[in-house]
């Protein structure tokens, strides 16, 4: 846990954009135990720009899954399925599967 006054407890005052910021990130590319976190306060540049790409990998991943399900409610829906059908059986259905 941070310390209310600690280095980021005191940035993420300042920036209120830094709300956010985590405690960790992760650090698997290290050496070593690739399941410890690294505290952001002792992170270098480095360290955060990695945690920057695996960010974007994560974020990139929740929006392809939510694409899909986006696409599987609207086929189900042109379908003609209502609320309590199974949505695979009506977007097979639709497509004629």
């Amino acid at each position: 846990m941070t310390e209310t006054n600690g280095p980021l407890a005191r940035l993420r005052k300042a920036f209120r954009s830094l709300e956010d910021l985590p405690e960790v990130i992760p650090v698997a590319w290290r050496p070593g135990d690739a399941t410890d976190p690294l505290p952001v306060e002792t992170a270098s540049v480095d360290d955060i720009a990695i945690a920057i790409v695996a960010a974007n990998a994560e974020l990139s991943a929740a929006i392809q899954r939510s694409s899909a399900l986006e696409k599987l409610h609207r086929l189900a829906r042109e379908a003609g399925a209502v609320g309590t059908d199974r949505a695979l059986d009506a977007a097979l259905k639709r497509e004629g599967r």
